[in-house]
């Protein structure tokens, strides 16, 4: 089982993670950290690095948004290296399809899965639902 390792600006994370566990219930190997408005990269990355030490296998990492502090600080923990996958985009849509998937995906296999399924999570209610017209 791939551990999951989300990693996102403020709550996100962690209430995404909460979100998803009512559909699929509580997920062992998946950790979410919010970097708070008031912490420092080095402090977060402390953080990153007692999570990664707690699932205790290469996690597939799942960030908000490529390049901000998420990001950069899984890439200098070597998330990416040697086995390991940084995705970044992360969605309620994408979440579901990493956890029914981690069970039979390595971390890249699972990273590439996820980045080929993600077009298909966004969803144009005009291309959905032909002449229905906008929200009331």
């Amino acid at each position: 089982m791939t551990p999951l390792l989300i990693l996102t600006h403020g709550d996100f994370g962690p209430v995404l993670l909460r979100s998803t566990e009512l559909m699929y219930g509580r997920q062992e190997g998946v950790l979410a950290l919010g970097l708070a408005p008031d912490e420092t990269r080095e402090d977060f990355a402390a953080r990153v690095r007692e999570g990664l030490a707690q699932l205790k296998a290469r996690p597939l990492v799942l960030v908000d948004l490529a390049c901000g502090t998420p990001w950069n600080v899984a890439l200098l923990e070597g998330c990416a290296a040697s086995g390991g996958e940084v995705l970044a985009g992360l969605s309620m849509p994408l979440l579901l399809e990493a956890m029914g998937l981690r069970a039979t995906h390595g971390p890249v296999a699972l990273a590439a899965d996820l980045a080929r399924l993600a077009p298909q999570a966004l969803v144009r209610s005009s291309e959905l639902l032909p002449g229905a017209g906008g929200c009331a």
